[in-house]
């Protein structure tokens, strides 16, 4: 059987969420693969083995968690020939809504082992941050710096709903300028998007495609609790792009100057502080996505 990688993050959802490795082991017999289980110790390690996996030229590796471990992992294989496989097993997974995942395990597990390879585009920072899904800064990032650990791990969706409310009832919420070309403005909220879904199955930055060079930022030209409010409440049915003040833009090269005390977040996890640019990097991410085309089944098995 072909070896296949799986770098776990026990931690993911404060250690409650914990890969069915009986199904997934049988789901990937079936496909004649084995599946070899690698936890990580400490925040960086999917790094560490993903770049072990990809130095040892394995065609393949998986990673069971949520966006962060996802970006740990990418980190370790951009530039490589080894392919990136997403199992869902974090808070959200929103890259698993990008690339049409199923949300169950072995169905996740299969519909990759039977997809194509695709070369995903990443952006990053001058910081050398590399992000999958989307760089942001707003009260988005207020919510995720100010966030519990502990409530985050143990509540979740909720908690990350609970910390909403905190900051949404901040006397002053950020505002700063972004410049993108020939284009500056002063912002209440910037998103950079290198793919669409935020939150969710949630189209923050619509315009934007993993797999096509180029950014799309999404920008709120306004500030304050009645402008930030409604276009945060908006995002999951899109009325956020119609919203009065709110602009988007292509842009390759983008950068947030502002009071060094307002966070950023990367592919839903804080990052840092501004001032941040943030561009499209020539890097690509090898990646497995469901075939639309093909049966169950009848697709490739993993490279080997």
């Amino acid at each position: 059987m072909n070896p296949l990688p799986v770098i776990v993050n026990p931690v993911a959802r404060g250690g409650r969420s914990r890969p069915p490795r009986e199904a997934l082991e049988q789901a990937a017999a079936r496909r004649g693969v084995r599946l070899d289980w690698w936890e990580t110790r400490e925040p960086g390690h999917a790094t560490e083995l993903a770049a072990r996996a990809a130095r040892d030229r394995l065609p393949a590796i998986a990673a069971w968690g949520g966006d962060g471990t996802y970006n740990e992992a990418a980190r370790g294989v951009v530039g490589s020939e080894t392919e990136l496989l997403f199992l869902p097993g974090g808070t959200t997974s929103v890259l698993v809504y990008e690339l049409g995942i199923p949300r169950r395990p072995e169905q996740a597990l299969l519909a990759q082992l039977d997809g194509e390879p695709r070369a995903m585009t990443v952006g990053r920072t001058d910081r050398g941050q590399l992000f999958l899904l989307m760089l942001s800064a707003g009260p988005d990032s207020l919510i995720l710096a100010n966030l519990p650990p502990r409530l985050k791990a143990w509540a979740g969706k909720i908690g990350i709903a609970l910390q909403a409310f905190v900051e949404f009832g901040r006397a002053s919420l950020p505002h700063f300028e972004v410049t993108a070309g020939d284009v500056q403005r002063e912002v209440g909220w910037c998103i950079v998007g290198n793919a669409r879904c935020y939150g969710g199955p949630y189209h923050a930055t619509p315009g934007a495609d993993p797999f096509r060079e180029g950014l799309e930022t999404v920008l709120l030209n306004r500030q304050g609790r009645l402008a930030v409010i409604p276009f945060f409440f908006g995002i999951p049915s899109g009325r956020h792009m119609r919203m009065r003040g709110v602009e988007r833009l292509d842009a390759t090269d983008i950068r947030l100057v502002g009071d060094e005390s307002i966070p950023y977040q990367i592919d839903g996890d804080p990052a840092g502080y501004l001032p941040v640019a943030a561009h499209a990097a020539s890097d690509r991410v090898r990646v497995r996505v469901p075939r639309t085309d093909r049966e169950p089944g009848s697709g490739d098995r993993v490279p080997g």
